[in-house]
């Protein structure tokens, strides 16, 4: 062991015997235990709710979506419907139909404007319509009843331009979401196209991937087969905004919450200056025997990373601990018929506890910096005539 660790981890432990230094030194590493476990709690609050929204990305989302960079419709649909299809790992391609039609149940007794597109996604492949439940609730209809969608395109007939209607069936009616777009329903391939007017082509194609996390290489994968022209997206920058929203969201709880590190940061100030004080003929006595300045600063950078150390554990195992026991036993429950969720989720990400330890950790160890750097400033005379 080096001559600065022994120093310190004795300086450590003997200040259990003086009540004053003990204190300062127990609130401390008290605080610093206190401002870890609350990061880690609120950031495993925020990941548990983020990890749901990003989940509701990856189901209700295309994971990867081409479309042309100008005009609105692919120049060669069958073509990039092809190169979708022959990369590894697509469960589904389907081409992208979509418009504004009028909605209304099938006595006419109420109505609401629409957008329309066709399904992508598996669960509504089978039904005819799927509709959030804020239109269901509008146009006063339930799962197996039949709405009337009214194109904004006409066509002509012996007594003129009427306008193009497709009757279908409710088969799925889905609780909002924040990916829900206002009046959004999906409708089959064929209605779409029907309300469309699109009998061929597409406006886009949608693929689905096996492992949505990986769409960033398939994205690139698919913008070289296809060459110039096209745009091709992911999940991601489809939810672009709301994902900038969640990592936003994230930081200034970071920022917000980690004043209380900060904080405590202070307390380990007061508590290494006043080992300083202590031990001044201790320095002197250092110094007379050959023991650099540096060396001295290093006693007290040491004592102040073990402060840190015993406080930065603590907290991340109360921080952790809690957050998988509130996710285990469901301890925060809420109204089923409100919510999407059961209960208040939490999610304790590896990532985020190694960066919670680091800065707390590298936190209290800049505390001790400016106590350590006096330390070493204080001449051996002074140092023994001071401390008489």
């Amino acid at each position: 062991m080096r001559f600065e660790t022994f120093v310190a981890l004795r300086y450590l432990a003997a200040s259990r015997r003086r009540a004053h230094v003990a204190l300062i030194a127990t609130i401390s590493v008290a605080g610093l235990a206190v401002g870890v476990a609350a990061l880690v709690v609120s950031l495993a609050l925020l990941s548990g709710f983020q990890d749901r929204i990003r989940r509701q990305m990856m189901d209700r989302t295309a994971h990867l979506r081409v479309s042309p960079e100008r005009g609105a419709r692919l120049a060669d649909a069958d073509r990039v419907g092809a190169v979708l299809r022959a990369l590894p790992g697509v469960l589904a391609v389907a081409p992208s139909i979509e418009g504004r039609a009028w909605a209304s149940n099938a006595a006419d007794s109420a109505g609401v404007p629409v957008r329309y597109r066709s399904a992508s996604g598996p669960a509504s492949a089978a039904a005819d319509a799927s509709i959030t439940g804020a239109v269901a609730a509008r146009l006063h209809v339930a799962t197996g009843d039949e709405m009337r969608l009214i194109s904004s395109r006409t066509r002509l007939s012996p007594i003129g331009p009427l306008p193009v209607t497709a009757l279908v069936r409710v088969g799925d009616i889905r609780r909002g979401s924040a990916l829900d777009k206002p009046g959004e329903i999906e409708v089959s391939e064929e209605t779409a196209r029907l309300l469309a007017g699109a009998p061929t082509g597409a406006g886009a194609y949608e693929a689905r991937l096996a492992d949505p996390v990986h769409a960033d290489a398939a994205a690139r994968a698919v913008a070289r087969s296809l060459g110039a022209g096209y745009r091709v997206e992911t999940w991601r920058e489809l939810n672009g905004p709301l994902g900038f929203a969640l990592r936003l969201e994230k930081a200034v709880i970071f920022l917000t919450v980690g004043l209380v590190i900060l904080v405590a940061a202070l307390n380990i100030v007061a508590n290494i200056a006043l080992t300083v004080v202590e031990k001044k003929r201790d320095l002197g006595v250092f110094t007379s025997m050959g023991a650099a300045p540096r060396s001295l600063e290093r006693i007290y950078l040491t004592l102040g990373g073990a402060i840190g150390l015993i406080g930065t554990g603590l907290g991340l195992a109360i921080g952790v601990g809690l957050s998988l026991a509130l996710e285990r036993f469901h301890v925060v429950p809420l109204p089923s018929d409100v919510y999407l969720l059961s209960h208040v989720p939490f999610a304790v990400h590896p990532v985020e506890v190694a960066i919670i330890a680091a800065f707390a950790f590298l936190t209290a160890l800049a505390a001790a910096v400016l106590p350590a750097r006096a330390a070493a400033r204080l001449a051996p005379g002074e140092a023994i005539r001071l401390s008489r």
